[in-house]
């Protein structure tokens, strides 16, 4: 006998900034009357000329508030927080949030932007979570910011590894290491779907620790014969904390220029996660009194935003100025669709007279925070999904990921390549499949 499926008891997967995106994190888990939210990230873009953010689409969620048990965080990067302070406001109400102790803090420091309260309880790899018909666990990852986690959600229709950015590094500068026999331990017990991070799958081998980086910014210093000058994310603490060593080893005083790695390094020192040698730190009015070669800076603007630190050096808004002999370092990769900026402002720098260092002319000034295809063969191995959905990534990604998979061993049908907009189906027990599609509107904010 033929028996009609039951949809209403699926569990539905949806990604309100888009499957086929590299930023607006922003997930829903729902299962009937239940509905979890994992992350709630902004994403950059340059539109009719003018440069912006662009936030999720809302609407689902404004809709359904009342289905809301809590928002869940993996990390601090502003593509998985940035958002949250413009969907507060519009859920008119307490929702429970859930995040590790440096992601905690740095929500706490964007609500407060925009004079926003919001109760946040700190969650670690001890953590058990219950909300509704969906429990948490959590599972310490490395990644490009300290405090990153991937989550074991455990369904009524099966179980789901959500695991957003990541890599293996088997050195960090800040020595935790990736829990990966509680990652084994999971895939033993079972698990259904592995959402994976798919950014690096064009990559081959293992991505590079970021202890690989000490001897590039080590050689860039010393070739230095004026002011160094050093970019990257600024959230990227075991950069700042390489930079800093080497820095003092060279006997030059750090300023620090720009609000956003003002505000990192003071959380990240409250918290101690980043260790300061004493003295090293000197406010820019003290800069004067030093010789070039006395001077680094540690300035906010590696992706080229308009308004940032060192936008506003290039563009004659700042009380520093370039001169001939002076080095800038770019120590990131260049985001999705900031590329032309970013040229634009290493070109804007070498005009000024600087000696620029960036990506296009030395591969060995940054590593990835995003896993190679070896990470992500390995991740695969050790949670044993039976289904696989990779994201965080550009539609080529994702296939690159597919192709990986399939040389696993995995089936095409396996292996879930959502259009942006499509909602992912689970049925008991761990059954997956695309689903309807939904309309998705993010909205762009100049």
């Amino acid at each position: 006998m033929f028996i009609k499926e039951n949809r209403e008891n699926n569990l539905k997967i949806m990604a309100l900034g888009g499957f086929v995106s590299v930023t607006q994190n922003l997930f829903v888990y729902e299962y009937q009357n239940d509905i979890l939210i994992v992350d709630c990230g902004i994403g950059f873009k340059e539109e009719r000329g003018k440069e912006g953010l662009i936030i999720p689409d809302f609407s689902y969620l404004l809709q359904n508030r009342k289905k809301i048990r809590g928002i869940v965080f993996t990390h601090g990067h502003q593509d998985h927080i940035g958002a949250l302070p413009f969907l507060l406001p519009k859920l008119q109400g307490k929702i429970p949030l859930f995040a590790p102790r440096l992601t905690a803090a740095l929500i706490e420091d964007k609500l407060k932007e925009g004079n926003l309260q919001a109760d946040i309880n700190l969650i670690d790899s001890k953590t058990k979570l219950n909300l509704g018909s969906f429990s948490v666990e959590f599972i310490f990852i490395s990644h490009a910011i300290p405090d990153t986690f991937h989550f074991l959600i455990k369904t009524p229709c099966g179980v789901v590894y959500h695991g957003s950015d990541f890599k293996f590094d088997w050195t960090p500068v800040l020595k935790r290491q990736s829990e990966v026999g509680k990652i084994a331990l999971a895939g033993y017990r079972g698990i259904d779907l592995l959402f994976s991070d798919c950014l690096g799958s064009e990559r081959k081998g293992y991505t590079p620790s970021e202890s690989t980086l000490e001897s590039s910014l080590e050689r860039e210093i010393r070739e230095c014969k004026g002011r160094f000058f050093i970019t990257t994310i600024s959230s990227n603490i075991s950069r700042w904390q390489q930079t800093l060593d080497i820095i003092a080893r060279f006997h030059r005083k750090v300023v620090l220029v720009g609000r956003s790695v003002e505000k990192i390094f003071n959380i990240a020192q409250e918290l101690g996660y980043l260790k300061v040698p004493k003295d090293l730190i000197i406010p820019i009015k003290k800069a004067s009194s030093f010789k070039p070669r006395q001077l680094a800076f540690l300035i906010a603007g590696c992706q080229a935003q308009k308004g940032s630190a060192l936008d506003k050096i290039v563009s004659g808004k700042s009380q520093i100025k370039i001169k001939p002999r002076d080095k800038v370092v770019f120590s990131a990769d260049f985001i999705p669709g900031n590329e032309a900026a970013i040229r634009r402002m290493v070109d804007k720098l070498s005009l000024l007279g600087a000696d620029v260092s960036y990506s296009d002319i030395l591969d060995d000034l940054h590593v990835s925070g995003h896993g190679s295809q070896g990470d992500l063969s390995l991740l695969i191995n050790l949670t044993r999904a039976k289904y696989l959905l990779p994201f965080g990534g550009e539609f080529r990604h994702m296939k690159q990921y597919s192709i990986l998979a399939q040389k696993m061993g995995y089936e095409a049908d396996k292996i879930l390549l959502p259009k942006e907009n499509q909602v992912i189906e689970m049925s008991f027990p761990g059954k997956v499949r695309l689903g309807q599609k939904i309309n998705l509107q993010p909205k762009f904010i100049s």
